[in-house]
């Protein structure tokens, strides 16, 4: 991962996409009392994006989301999957 010359983020939470864009100029995120790990070696990167993508836009993350906080998000094989996953992945990938 270190070798890497750039990195993009994305995520749905607009205001830590923020948070993070606007931390970039720091030596260390040392100071952000929610953060465990520095991250600054973010700015060593050639490039790093931020990517707001908004959750309706993609429904397969947003029903991961949902559906991992309440229940075991483990299934020995597809056909164990939930219904509704499977209706999402047809309607979206065909």
């Amino acid at each position: 991962m270190l070798a890497a010359k750039g990195v993009i983020i994305e995520g749905d939470c607009k205001n830590v996409l923020e948070f993070c864009r606007t931390s970039m100029h720091r030596a260390t995120w040392s100071d952000a009392t929610f953060m465990t790990e520095d991250l600054s070696f973010l700015a060593e990167l050639n490039q790093v994006m931020f990517r707001h993508i908004p959750r309706e836009a993609n429904r397969l993350a947003d029903f991961c989301a949902k559906f991992g906080s309440t229940v075991d998000f483990v299934w020995n094989d597809v056909h164990s999957a939930p219904t509704e996953f499977m209706e999402i992945v047809h309607d979206d990938f065909g």
